[in-house]
């Protein structure tokens, strides 16, 4: 559905997500990332052209 993204244009890098427990008196904040594999040379090349680096600037503080 969302073409391998996991948080399409919600966050700086497709890859990640913040979710959250919502049990109130102990919550858990989790941070899931999706891990490219290549399967093929093609996916490889492609992966390497990515630019999936995000620094503390690109972090959404509310």
């Amino acid at each position: 559905l969302q073409g391998g993204s996991i948080m399409r244009k919600w966050t700086n890098d497709d890859r990640m997500m913040i979710a959250c427990c919502n049990d109130g008196t102990r919550p858990v904040i989790f941070k899931i990332e999706r891990i490219d594999i290549p399967e093929s040379e093609e996916e490889k090349q492609w992966l390497e052209k990515q630019n999936f680096k995000n620094t503390a600037d690109d972090a959404y503080t509310g």
